[in-house]
C-alpha cells in the first residue's frame, strides 16, 4: 500500500463498525454459537410426516401404521474470510500523531463486515417460498418481481404474512421482520406514511428504521441481486454488456482488450456460455475470453453467473444489492433486474460467528512495516424447518 494523502478523519471505535453494519447479525439465529469451533459441525434431523393419515378408526379391525421418514442437515464451521493490507514504518511515520493502521484497518473491518451481512442474506434464496407480483392479487407466485407503487406497496405489507401463514402455517403475529434495500424502504415510507410506519422513532440501529404492519422493517444495502438476460436472435459482433460499470464485449475474433468474450454470429449459446465464463473467471486469459483490468476484477468479484438456458444468461450478486446493467445488443434485453428481500421470522436462518477479530496488526519479517488483518470464521445453514419460517421477496430495479 502507498498513501499519498492521508485524511485525518476517522473514529477508533472499530467494533462499533461491525455493530452498525451487521444487519444480518440482529436477524440471524445464533443458538449454535457458543459450542462450535472451525472445522466442526452440528447435525439436525429433519422429520417427514406428510404420509401420516388422521383416519376414521374402524373398531375391531387392525389400525392403519403410516411411515414417517427422515434426513439430516449439516452446519458447517467453514467460513473463513479475511482482509489484510501493509503499511511501511514511513508511511505510518509521516501520519504523525494518527495511526494509519486503525484508520484504514477500521474501513477494510467494515468491507469485511458487510462480505458476513451479504453471505447471510444470500440465504434468502433458500426460502421456501417466493413472494413476487402474482402474490399481490393470487396466491401464486409467477416469478416476475413487485415493482413498488402507491398500489402495490400496501398490497405486498399485507399478504406477506398471509402467505407465510397460509402456506408454512407459521405464527406470523409476533418477532416478524422485513429487510429491504434504501430506495425499497424509501418507496414504502412514501405509499404508507403516517399509517403503519413511524420513521420519527427510528433508531436506525443494526439497520433497523421502524415498524411496518406486523413486523419490524430494517435496511440493509448487502441484499442479494439478480438479473436475466435474454436473447431472441444471434450474438453480434462488438456489442457489449455492462454489469456495475464493467463492460464485456462479445466478439468473433478474440483479440487482447480486456473484458473481450468470444462469440458466434450465427448462434447466441456461444457468446452466453462464454460471458458466464469471464465473469466466473475474470482474471483468466483464454482462447474463448481476455481477463479484466484488476480493478474490474475486484468490482464483480461477488457476481456469478450461469447459463441457464440456450438463450438466457443469470447473473447473481451476493451482497451486491441493486446491480446497474446495460447493453447494446441488437438481440438480447436485462430483464428481471431485483433483489432478493427478507421477510419473515427472526431467528429463522442459523448463523455461527466463531470468531471476527478487532484490527491484528503484526510486524512484519521481511520489510520494514506491518502487515493489518481483519477476518472473520463463521458458518451459515438454513435449516429446512427454518425456510418454512420467511419468504423470498422479489423486488424490480428500476
Amino acid at each position: 500500500m502507498a498513501l499519498t494523502d492521508f485524511k485525518p478523519q476517522f473514529d477508533n471505535a472499530y467494533e462499533e463498525i461491525f455493530q452498525k453494519t451487521l444487519v444480518a447479525k440482529d436477524i440471524m439465529n445464533t443458538r449454535f454459537e457458543p459450542t462450535l469451533k472451525f472445522g466442526e459441525s452440528v447435525e439436525r434431523v429433519a422429520y417427514d410426516i406428510s404420509n401420516v393419515l388422521v383416519r376414521t378408526v374402524v373398531r375391531g379391525s387392525a389400525s392403519t401404521i403410516d411411515s414417517i421418514t427422515d434426513s439430516s442437515e449439516l452446519l458447517n464451521i467453514n467460513l473463513e474470510k479475511e482482509a489484510a493490507f501493509h503499511i511501511s514504518d514511513g508511511e505510518a511515520k509521516q501520519a504523525g500523531p494518527l495511526n494509519p493502521g486503525e484508520v484504514i484497518g477500521a474501513q477494510i473491518g467494515r468491507k469485511v463486515a458487510l462480505d458476513l451481512d451479504g453471505r447471510c442474506f444470500a440465504e434468502v434464496l433458500n426460502a421456501s417460498y417466493d413472494f413476487d407480483n402474482g402474490d399481490l392479487t393470487t396466491g401464486s407466485s409467477t416469478g416476475t418481481p413487485i415493482t413498488l407503487s402507491s398500489t402495490t406497496v400496501p398490497q405486498m405489507t399485507t399478504r406477506m404474512g398471509a402467505k407465510l401463514r397460509n402456506k408454512n402455517n407459521q405464527d406470523v403475529m409476533s418477532n416478524m421482520v422485513l429487510v429491504v434495500d434504501s430506495y425499497a424502504a424509501s418507496d414504502v415510507s412514501q405509499f404508507i406514511i403516517s399509517k403503519n410506519i413511524d420513521w420519527a422513532g427510528a433508531t436506525f440501529r443494526n439497520g433497523y428504521v421502524g415498524d411496518i404492519a406486523n413486523a419490524q422493517m430494517s435496511v440493509s444495502e448487502n441484499l442479494t441481486g439478480e438479473a436475466t438476460l435474454t436473447f431472441t436472435g444471434n450474438s453480434v459482433n462488438a456489442e457489449t454488456v455492462v454489469i456495475n460499470g464493467v463492460t464485456f464485449t462479445g466478439v468473433t475474433t478474440i483479440g487482447a482488450t480486456a473484458g473481450n468474450f468470444l462469440i458466434s454470429a450465427s448462434d447466441s449459446t456461444t457468446g452466453i456460455t462464454n460471458l458466464a465464463g469471464l465473469i466466473n473467471n475474470p482474471s483468466v486469459t483464454s482462447a474463448t475470453q481476455v481477463a479484466l483490468s484488476a480493478a474490474n476484477q475486484i468490482v464483480i468479484s461477488n457476481i456469478a453467473a450461469t447459463a441457464t438456458s440456450t438463450t438466457v444468461l443469470t447473473i447473481v450478486g451476493t451482497g451486491s444489492g441493486r446491480l446497474v446493467l446495460s447493453e447494446t445488443q441488437t438481440n438480447a434485453t436485462w430483464n428481471k433486474n431485483m433483489i432478493h428481500a427478507y421477510y419473515g421470522k427472526k431467528g429463522a436462518i442459523d448463523l455461527v460467528i466463531q470468531d471476527m477479530k478487532e484490527v491484528d496488526m503484526r510486524p512484519t519479517a521481511d520489510r520494514r512495516g506491518t502487515n493489518v488483518f481483519s477476518s472473520y470464521l463463521a458458518g451459515i445453514k438454513t435449516f429446512a424447518d427454518g425456510a418454512k419460517k420467511f419468504l423470498d421477496v422479489l423486488i424490480a430495479v428500476a
